[in-house]
């Protein structure tokens, strides 16, 4: 029966804790597959939930709108001030003081956040400003620009030093990062998300193992392809307002597509992307202090109230804004748009994400087990919580801006403790989610078993098929776990079943059915549509080797078209490197590196357009 839960935050008791490491997630650090969701198709609505990827959102897909996060029933849009580059006190206090009186009018508050890069925890300025509502986040110590550019190792101290620097002020709690220089050339990469920011500090320094939850390193930038936006907003002369922004003379593409909501990347980062431009972009378009830098700023908070998102504002003390500039956006949200705007820190907004969708308790504690997609189709992020038996799914109803609340899929919680694993995808012709999980039965001094069965949910509960229920053997999974997924790879809008062995099967109503041929796997593997077709290749590459395998129709399956070993001359470069994500992300037709290698490259980017990998 669907419970209709006026206004319900998710506030309920913990249930199970669920802070252990499926088998699953334990084996993908070991054997990794290559993160990028394959297509932005129906089939393949729910692929970023197996993935590790910073560039999935794009207009079309499910929004997290300030209405569902943020607790207050008058608001529709968040603004957070975060200024970058803090060395020093003195020269931000002089600064920011005339900004932090004119947010003091609003509410009392003066909610900014200052991306720092060195701070004295004896400094008695940050106690005066935590005390009027500022935050103090992370900007790294050294500031290396690119980030990489000194090697992986010192990449990670000098973050590590910064998220303990920033925990040892008095009375702060830092929770969010920024990536040095990302709005101006392509620092970040996934091996960061991947292997820096998802992981604690190294305690063998500070005796600490400190983290944080939130990241803003990606910029989101507005344009004409979005129809909730009107043309006057996003249009300038007949051209594109915001692109301009972004630095064509340095490749940069550290950006995607009017989405300018929180979003999860991997299972522990919390992005809030930046809005462009930042004042450096629009200093480097069109010099310093230009009034057409507040005025598209403006353009830019229009649309995001439109859009119910957050407008995550870049700016420096550098001389490329000035304060009274700033002043005036505050004013105009002021104006226009009155208790619909709420100005807002990182830290206060990481404490409402977890008030209103975890029921309070640290994201990192039930990431596991709590999962955001859209299950009924509808355009908007749901809440999938699994912490206790009885599990709850939360669906939100854009109407009358609450959470309805309708059981299941029950049963789940302790299989997952005990190292079952799942998977979302489309099995269903309405668009509905279905999950697949799996769970091991060991077998006494005998080889074990795994069951897998499917779940659809049809609207008002999750519900069990019993056409799709299946076992294998223990070490056919143990093949290549981290493959185990459902991928709609013909583009029909249904998910295959592709499991660990590399065998794929076709949902039917009599479950899934072996098709004839199987999927060419191999370490570093990345599914993507090369061509165009909507059905979905296959580009591998690791220390073993690489090859590009192209899906010709499901009789046939994957041809090869290319292949070859590392050290050939035109290889491509590895996907997969030591065991490890190398970097590698898909962004506006390419196949883009990003780690310690490629800094010294022009750009600070390796790519292959997906043209050329089909040559053969």
């Amino acid at each position: 029966m669907l419970a209709l839960a006026r206004g319900e935050r998710l506030n309920g008791s913990a249930g199970i804790n669920m802070r252990c490491l499926t088998l699953l997630s334990a084996l993908l650090l070991v054997f990794p597959v290559a993160a990028q969701p394959p297509r932005a198709t129906p089939g393949n609505r729910l692929a970023y939930l197996d993935d590790l990827d910073p560039y999935y959102p794009h207009a079309k897909f499910p929004k997290l709108t300030t209405p569902q996060w943020v607790g207050e029933p008058e608001v529709e849009a968040v603004v957070i001030l975060a200024i970058d580059d803090m060395r020093e006190s003195k020269k931000y206090e002089a600064f920011l003081r005339p900004i932090l009186d004119r947010l003091k009018k609003i509410d009392g508050r003066a909610p900014v956040s200052i991306m720092t890069c060195k701070a004295d925890p004896k400094d008695s300025r940050l106690q005066t400003w935590l005390k009027e509502g500022l935050s103090l986040e992370v900007h790294t110590v050294d500031h290396p620009c690119p980030y990489f550019k000194l090697g992986f190792a010192k990449a990670k101290d000098t973050y590590d030093r910064g998220v303990d620097m920033l925990h040892a002020i008095p009375n702060n709690k830092p929770v969010a990062f920024r990536m040095p220089c990302c709005d101006s050339i392509n620092t970040p990469s996934p091996r960061y998300w991947a292997e820096i920011f998802n992981e604690v500090t190294n305690s063998s320094r500070s005796g600490e193992r400190n983290y944080l939850s939130l990241d803003s390193s990606v910029f989101t930038v507005f344009t004409s392809g979005d129809p909730e936006l009107p043309k006057n907003l996003v249009l300038e002369d007949g051209r594109e307002r915001f692109k301009k922004y972004l630095p064509a003379d340095r490749q940069f593409v550290n950006w995607i597509e009017n989405y300018p909501y929180p979003y999860l990347i991997g299972k522990y980062c919390w992005q809030f992307p930046c809005m462009t431009p930042s004042d450096w972009q629009a200093q480097h378009l069109h010099k310093p202090n230009n009034p057409l830098t507040v005025r598209d700023w403006k353009a830019a908070l229009d649309s995001t109230v439109i859009k119910k998102g957050v407008f995550n504002m870049v700016f420096h003390p550098h001389g490329w804004i000035k304060a009274e500039q700033v002043i005036d956006l505050i004013d105009h949200a002021v104006a226009r748009h009155g208790k619909k705007v709420k100005f807002l820190t990182f830290k206060e907004s990481h404490e409402r994400l977890q008030k209103s969708l975890f029921r309070g308790e640290s994201w990192r504690a039930c990431a596991e087990s709590v999962l955001l997609l859209d299950v009924n189709n509808d355009g908007y992020l749901d809440v999938v919580d699994l912490r206790s038996r009885a599990a709850k799914t939360y669906l939100w109803d854009p109407d009358l801006s609450l959470w309805r609340v309708c059981p299941g899929p029950d049963g789940l919680a302790l299989k997952l403790l005990l190292g079952g694993s799942i998977r979302f995808g489309i099995v269903q012709k309405n668009g509905n989610a279905s999950l697949a999980f799996q769970s091991a039965t060991l077998g006494m001094g005998r080889a074990g078993k795994v069951t897998q069965d499917v779940y659809h949910f049809d609207g008002q509960k999750w519900a069990t098929d019993k056409a799709y229920h299946r076992t294998f053997s223990e070490a056919d999974w143990k093949k290549h776990p981290a493959f185990h997924r459902l991928l709609d790879v013909d583009g029909d809008g249904i998910c295959e079943l592709l499991d660990a062995g590399g065998k794929v099967y076709k949902a039917s109503p009599k479950g899934w059915l072996p098709l004839p041929f199987t999927c060419p796997l191999a370490p570093g593997s990345r599914f993507v549509d090369l061509d165009g077709d909507g059905k979905l290749d296959l580009v591998h590459s690791s220390e073993s080797g690489w090859g590009v395998h192209r899906l010709i129709d499901m009789n046939t399956g994957w041809k090869k078209i290319r292949a070859g070993k590392p050290s050939d001359p035109g290889a491509i470069p590895m996907i997969r490197r030591n065991g490890t994500n190398n970097g590698c992300f898909v962004h506006s037709g390419n196949l883009w590196w990003a780690n310690e290698d490629t800094v010294l490259l022009k750009n600070h980017v390796d790519r292959r357009r997906f043209g050329e990998l089909l040559k053969k």
